[in-house]
């Protein structure tokens, strides 16, 4: 009897002492599994993060880059994100026409001839939708930062006459701004602490070509005479107005073109569709004969 009490005594105390050892043992072979999986997610994520980074600052993207900053980021786009979605939308888009094609054949039981023509049109269509959309969007937004130029420069004038020292003549114009309002906030922000270097920043921030004639006039009137202030504005409003109108007149050149194919393209779309069903009917007369 104290035999087997002394083997059940014995076994109890091993299972105390191997118990803790083992529990202690897989602790940490979880911990260090959990730290090695947590250093391949960060691994991963720095390396994304140097492919988005690659592709942002590549040279090849300039023009992308300066279109997607003047269309504002739309959908918070940048260089990689646009070009993901230049990949991705053809992609859906075949995989669903594919779909639709192979769930028809598998209906009517029978197959029917791809449609290659539809096919390779959504594809262009949905690959070419990320640049039609940025480039629309980067037309708005830089007609309304035009706009704002022009009556910014007109306030300006304006609060300048009224003997308005030029850091609260700039506030007071950009009040009624909407689309330069942002940078001219940051422009304030940026003139206590160097008013030339902020208004450089200024002109790169806002990064159309109808804003160097401000920033110039803004740098020229740094030390000029009220008159002199007011003169080179209104040069600078006549310069812009100048610019506006030559584009105005070459729109005016090509609407005609414009106009002429929106005109043609639906209707030979609607021709098409008209003529649709006798080609059928054309198709099934041959193959019946032949």
């Amino acid at each position: 009897m104290m035999n087997w009490l002394f083997v059940a005594l014995f076994m109890i105390g091993m299972v105390l002492i191997v118990v803790p050892i083992l529990s202690s043992i897989k602790v940490r072979k979880r911990l260090r599994v959990s730290a090695w999986r947590a250093k391949r997610q960060e691994d991963f994520q720095e390396y994304i993060l140097r492919v988005i980074k690659k592709e942002n600052e590549k040279q090849s993207n300039f023009k992308l880059r300066r279109k997607l900053k003047l269309a504002g980021y739309p959908f918070g786009l940048d260089v990689f994100k646009y070009r993901v979605l230049q990949m991705i939308l053809p992609t859906v888009a075949a995989l669903v026409v594919v779909l639709l094609y192979a769930m028809q054949n598998a209906i009517q039981g029978y197959v029917q001839p791809f449609p290659i023509s539809f096919f390779l049109f959504l594809v262009l269509i949905t690959f070419a939708t990320p640049f039609i959309l940025v480039t629309v969007l980067a037309y708005q937004r830089k007609e309304a930062l035009t706009e704002d130029i022009v009556k910014f420069s007109h306030r300006l004038v304006v609060s300048i006459s009224d003997n308005i020292p030029l850091y609260y003549a700039v506030k007071r114009a950009g009040r009624t701004c909407t689309v330069l309002k942002p940078y001219v906030d940051d422009l304030l922000v940026d003139w206590l602490d160097d008013p030339r270097k902020a208004i450089k920043e200024f002109e790169e921030r806002v990064g159309v070509y109808e804003v160097v004639p401000l920033t110039n006039t803004l740098l020229s009137s740094w030390s000029a005479s009220q008159e002199k202030i007011v003169e080179l504005f209104q040069a600078q409003i006549r310069n812009i107005d100048t610019m506006r109108d030559f584009r105005i007149k070459k729109r005016i050149e090509v609407s005609p073109l414009r106009v002429t194919l929106v005109i043609i393209i639906p209707f030979l779309v609607a021709g098409g569709l008209i003529l649709l069903p006798w080609y059928m009917q054309a198709m099934d007369l041959m193959k019946q004969s032949f």
